[in-house]
This record gives structure tokens, sequence and C-alpha cells, in this order.
């Protein structure tokens, strides 16, 4: 597998793991700056994540294996905390 595609899947996890429960709560109707901010930066991780598997070679793109590999179990232990904080609110 091309490391770009696990780089971009692991901020696109990462971007949706915290923008999705704060656009829960925006369209729920409690609004606070905490949680505006979360939008905001969850939609900026996407934005970002998109742009770069976009206009980036996967030939020509390298990461340690050490950055992945730190950045895919990032991306595993924010999804897991989210799904464990949706599972708490039951």
């Amino acid at each position: 597998m091309e490391d770009l595609y696990i780089y971009t899947g692991s901020f696109v996890v990462i971007g949706a793991s915290i923008g999705g429960p704060a656009v829960g709560s925006l369209i729920a109707g409690d609004r606070s700056i905490p949680i505006l901010l979360m939008a905001i930066g969850g939609a900026g991780i996407l934005a970002t994540a998109g742009y770069d598997l976009l206009r980036t070679d996967p030939e020509e793109f390298t990461a340690s294996a050490i950055v992945l590999l730190v950045l895919a179990g990032s991306a595993c232990l924010s999804f897991l905390g989210t799904i464990l904080s949706a599972m708490g609110s039951f």
C-alpha cells in the first residue's frame, strides 16, 4: 500500500473523529466556543488531507515508517475514543 494513502487516511480518521461529534452537537443545538473550534478544526484536517491526496504524487511521497506507525496509532486511538464517548452517552 502506498505511504500517501496511509498518511492521508489517518488524517481523515482523526479529522472525522474530532469534527464529527462536534458537528453533531452543533446540529443538536449545543453551541459553545470549544465545540465550534472542534468542528472547524476537524473540517480543516479533512480539507487538508483531501488536498494532499489530490495534489501529491503517490510515487514521490516519502514518510518514515515511524511517522506512519505513530500517525496510524493516533488515528486508531482517536477513533476508539470517539466510539467510547458515543457509547457512554447511551
